[in-house]
């Protein structure tokens, strides 16, 4: 029969995996030649493509089945059966000539499948490629995903970065020695507002040398106008990246791990340089303070909101620049402006929602964190006040033991005392004394048996819980003078969580009232707060050059920590 066989050698591999075929194009064809001159097969032709069978519209494949139905061959010799198909359609068209011998045909290093193995045989095969590649599409998408989230961009970073590693899922994205640098000067001096695109782009190829980083095939060459306008609009340099989840769809923006290039005021005042040439980029904004505090007029909440404003160049007008590529007012084009002014600003308000005529104004973000910076300074303590408090407390815990002992004792006695009283009261209820209800009637009887009943239950249960609440109040004491020594510089940072979650620890029921932030304080700041002012005092009158210095301050506070102890 192989002499009536005239074969059509197909060779395929996907241009997305040409670094992680198993055997490349030219190792297939020799491969398939060794067979076809070992056997004496007669090779009317090789066809060679480089594109995923996972779909069809394969070019050189759909013209290879054409003339095998012309008759220009009636058999195939590939290296796996996947090479020809990955999709029920094509596979469907081989098993189809398979089985109406138009193919005679399909051999493979390994194996041979005629008409009889059309069927069951081919379309096993045919369905272990497509289970492949299905297989492959979703741990592809969920290692994307898993390596998206842990902040590391799928694909690498633009230019001005490079992939760090070998290992295949575990690359990072590190600066480029080599374009850093220079990707950030054209960033300065497109923020200067003086240098167009296509001026930045000229001094960067011209004056800087600056190509795209070479690869095997692409790459090594000048940026075009496009890459020059993506560069200026990629969220990644500073510091996100957007990733849409392929189960959900959903998109979101994430933060990376890699080193940010600008900070996320330049790339706003780019993107209104950009005028109409930027694109609207996708973002949330989140406040620190909204939900924590009530107006002091109407006692609506209080909310915020961000202002993004220019001053024109040509006629000093003051306008809202987003969703806008020209000042309202002289129709001067955003891109045109030579380095405008920029306003980006957060304000507070009432909501009105209770009071739709509640008078109170706006305040803005800084000077709220003014006047909380101020609250804090009273609380704050320094070093060596935190380190005496922190001593003083471990020897209150060393010494619990003695403390605790003396506790229960008192508390046994009280207990022993009660449980005395109620067979005391039992007994003479049932005495002869009382046959006439002399001494107790039932109902009196019954209250101070309940009575007594109740206070040794109470007295039971702090038997039970006395190391307990020490520990809590000499840990609660701690957390305290910890937190009254590094709130304000914590709060000081760009940490929005931070910033919350010291905003809402110091204190309940803020109000904003005539821009004054009014808290209550809670009970172990407030005690704190008016300690300090008297252990200031009373430092300032001690001189640490004079002798005894330490022992009188530690003395000093020793007397009045007690009182600073939860209750």
């Amino acid at each position: 029969m192989q002499q009536s066989l005239k074969y059509f050698v197909y060779a395929r591999k996907s241009s997305e995996d040409s670094q992680r075929q198993i055997a490349s194009i030219d190792d297939q064809i020799n491969a398939l030649k060794t067979v076809a001159e070992r056997e004496g097969l007669a090779v009317a032709r090789v066809f060679k493509e480089e594109m995923s069978a996972k779909d069809t519209g394969r070019p050189i494949f759909n013209d290879m089945v054409k003339r095998i139905v012309a008759g220009e061959a009636n058999a195939l010799l590939c290296w796996d059966v996947d090479r020809l198909s990955r999709n029920p359609r094509d596979s469907g068209e081989l098993q189809h000539q398979l089985l109406k011998s138009v193919i005679k045909a399909i051999k493979t290093p390994g194996r041979t499948y005629f008409q009889e193995d059309a069927g069951l045989l081919m379309s096993i095969e045919g369905g272990r490629a497509m289970d492949y590649v299905m297989r492959l599409s979703k741990n592809v998408k969920r290692g994307l995903t898993s390596k998206a989230l842990r902040g590391w961009r799928p694909g690498g970073g633009p230019i001005g970065y490079i992939n760090v590693g070998t290992e295949k899922g575990s690359k990072t994205i590190a600066n480029d020695p080599e374009r850093f640098e220079i990707v950030r000067k054209m960033w300065d001096l497109f923020l200067s507002g003086t240098y167009s695109v296509s001026k930045i782009r000229e001094i960067a190829i011209n004056e800087w040398h600056l190509t795209t980083l070479p690869h095997r095939k692409i790459g090594g060459k000048p940026l075009s106008m496009s890459h020059m306008y993506n560069i200026f609009n990629d969220t990644f340099y500073c510091g996100y990246y957007p990733w849409t989840d392929p189960e959900s769809g959903e998109r979101k923006m994430i933060k990376g791990n890699h080193q940010p290039m600008i900070t996320e005021n330049e790339f706003r005042r780019a993107q209104v340089l950009l005028g109409k040439r930027g694109k609207q980029q996708p973002h949330t904004r989140e406040f620190a303070f909204t939900g924590l505090m009530r107006c002091g007029e109407c006692d609506s909440s209080i909310t915020a909101e961000e202002k993004n404003q220019i001053i024109c160049t040509t006629c000093k007008y003051k306008f809202a620049y987003e969703n806008k590529t020209a000042c309202p007012k002289c129709i001067t084009d955003i891109s045109e402006m030579q380095d405008p002014k920029i306003l980006n600003y957060v304000y507070y308000r009432c909501t009105k929602k209770k009071n739709r005529n509640c008078s109170q104004k706006t305040i803005r973000l800084e000077e709220l964190e003014k006047q909380f910076n101020a609250i804090l300074a009273v609380l704050t303590i320094d070093q060596d006040y935190l380190k005496l408090a922190l001593d003083f407390l471990n020897d209150v815990e060393k010494n619990s033991g003695g403390e605790e002992r003396a506790m229960r004792m008192s508390l046994q006695s009280t207990y022993d005392a009660c449980q005395k009283r109620l067979v005391n009261l039992s007994r003479e209820f049932t005495s002869p004394l009382n046959s006439n209800y002399e001494l107790y009637t039932q109902e009196e009887f019954k209250k101070q048996k309940m009575d007594l009943v109740a206070e040794r239950d109470r007295l039971e249960k702090e038997l039970g819980g006395t190391k307990e609440k020490l520990d809590r109040d000499l840990e609660t004491a701690e957390r305290v003078f910890t937190f009254c020594a590094y709130a304000q510089k914590h709060f000081n940072t760009d940490d929005l969580q931070k910033k919350r979650t010291i905003f809402a620890t110091i204190g309940s029921n803020l109000t904003l009232k005539d821009r004054k932030l009014s808290i209550e304080r809670l009970h172990p700041y407030l005690l704190i707060e008016n300690e300090l002012k008297n252990q200031r005092s009373l430092q300032e009158a001690l001189e640490p050059e004079k002798e005894g210095y330490a022992e009188r301050k530690e003395a000093a506070f020793a007397a009045s920590i007690p009182d600073w102890l939860p209750g």
